[in-house]
């Protein structure tokens, strides 16, 4: 604890970056309670309102919608996928270094092969054409389908934190002791190379968020009624003269929780690399 408040003061902009990320998951969890207006609710006697004017703090857009309340809505659909695709891509991508890792030879050389081919596709390319395929762009879609894009970095990241401690004597002496190959690998060389898994799974939020995003602005993340910020950018592009703050601040919003996260994700890295 002394050595992560020591770099937090020695280091103002991971408290920017944890200070932002702690007010989107505050308003992911209670500012839908606060707010005055629903995200689906359509003003039609104030469309297209300026920020401030009639109780509609940022404005509303083209059908009337209160651009705040959208933007706190589609906190909570940005951060839930962005979360659990994370943890989805970590989990599978730590089970799949390991083995490979672990069993080596044809294993290692399958799996290798595996995560290359699919490393080989850019994941934002990879995303679109399976949920183009799919024709469904739900929580549960979006979060597999993200999550296997991403599945291949993690999983080289696990294999060679493997790799690195596979030879100490404490797993030596786990095998003389008869231990199983799974709980070698996951009770006693997974605690010791835990630090540069948590740095990727702090990436993996990054980059899911940014990918969320991306996919919402090409017309094939989460779909209405469904507030997604990345489609707030799109279905607002048209009347971007004319109303301004209904493509500014859904863009601001992405810009700021990818800025705030991969401040934090550097904050995570510096304390592991302190402490190995």
């Amino acid at each position: 604890m002394k050595t992560i408040l020591l770099h937090l003061k020695n280091n103002p902009l991971a408290i920017l970056g944890i200070m932002i990320l702690f007010l989107w998951i505050f308003a992911a969890l209670f500012g839908p309670a606060l707010l005055s207006y629903n995200y689906t609710e359509m003003d039609m006697e104030h469309q297209m309102t300026t920020p401030g004017e009639y109780g509609h703090l940022l404005g509303t857009d083209a059908l009337g919608r209160d651009v705040f309340a959208r933007i706190i809505y589609g906190s909570r659909s940005i951060l839930t996928v962005a979360l659990m695709t994370s943890l989805v891509s970590s989990i599978v991508g730590i089970l799949i270094g390991f083995t490979a890792g672990y069993f080596g030879s044809l294993v290692d050389t399958f799996f290798l092969r595996a995560m290359d081919i699919l490393m080989a596709i850019p994941p934002l390319v990879l995303s679109m054409v399976v949920l183009g395929i799919l024709g469904d762009s739900s929580f549960l879609s979006l979060t597999l389908i993200v999550s296997i894009a991403f599945t291949p970095a993690t999983a080289r990241v696990a294999r060679g934190a493997l790799l690195s401690c596979k030879g100490s004597e404490y797993v030596d002496a786990a095998r003389i002791r008869g231990e199983s190959h799974f709980i070698i690998m996951f009770v006693e060389i997974l605690p010791n190379t835990i630090g540069p898994i948590i740095v990727e799974i702090t990436a993996r939020f990054a980059y899911s968020i940014m990918m969320i995003a991306s996919l919402g602005f090409l017309g094939v993340g989460l779909q209405p009624p469904t507030p997604d910020w990345g489609m707030m950018v799109i279905e607002n592009k048209s009347i971007i003269r004319a109303a301004s703050w209904t493509v500014l601040y859904p863009s601001l919003a992405i810009a700021s929780l990818v800025i705030a996260v991969s401040l934090f994700s550097d904050f995570v890295s510096k304390v592991m690399i302190h402490e190995k």
